[in-house]
C-alpha cells in the first residue's frame, strides 16, 4: 500500500513538475499554458474515472446546493460575458492578477493539488 502511495504521488510530481514550468514560461493566456493546463487536467480527470473516485465517499446530499448554485452562476457569468463584447470574462478578471509568473505557478499548484484531492476521495469498496 505504501510503495502505492509512493508511485502516485511520483506520478503527481512528473504531471505537476512541467504542467507549472508550462505555465509559468508561456506567460498568462497563452496557447502553451492553456494546453499544459487543459492536458494535466485531462491526466487528472481520466486518474479519477479509472479509480472510479469518490464511489465510496458519501452522498453529498443538500449540502451541495451552494457549490451548484455558485457553479450556475460561473456558467451564467461567462455565457453572458461571451455573449456581450462589454463585460469581461473571468479570465480577463483573473489576468492582472495571474501577469506575474509566480501568481501563475501558485494558481497552477493549487488548481493540480484540488484535481489530486478529487482524484484520492475513496474507490469503490475492495471485496473479498
Amino acid at each position: 500500500m505504501g510503495s502505492a502511495r509512493c508511485t502516485g504521488r511520483l506520478t503527481g510530481l512528473a504531471v505537476a513538475v512541467p504542467c507549472v514550468a508550462a505555465v509559468v514560461w508561456s506567460g498568462e493566456l497563452s496557447l502553451g499554458a492553456l494546453l499544459a493546463v487543459g492536458g494535466s487536467g485531462v491526466l487528472v480527470a481520466a486518474v479519477g474515472l479509472i479509480g472510479h473516485a469518490g464511489e465510496a465517499a458519501p452522498p453529498v446530499g443538500r449540502r451541495g446546493l451552494p457549490w451548484l448554485a455558485w457553479l450556475a452562476a460561473v456558467v451564467a457569468w461567462e455565457v453572458v460575458s461571451l455573449v456581450d463584447d462589454d463585460l469581461p470574462t473571468l479570465s480577463d478578471l483573473a489576468d492582472p492578477m495571474l501577469a506575474h509568473p509566480a501568481a501563475r505557478g501558485a494558481a497552477t499548484v493549487g488548481w493540480l493539488l484540488a484535481g489530486c484531492w478529487l482524484v484520492a476521495r475513496p474507490g469503490r469498496p475492495e471485496r473479498s
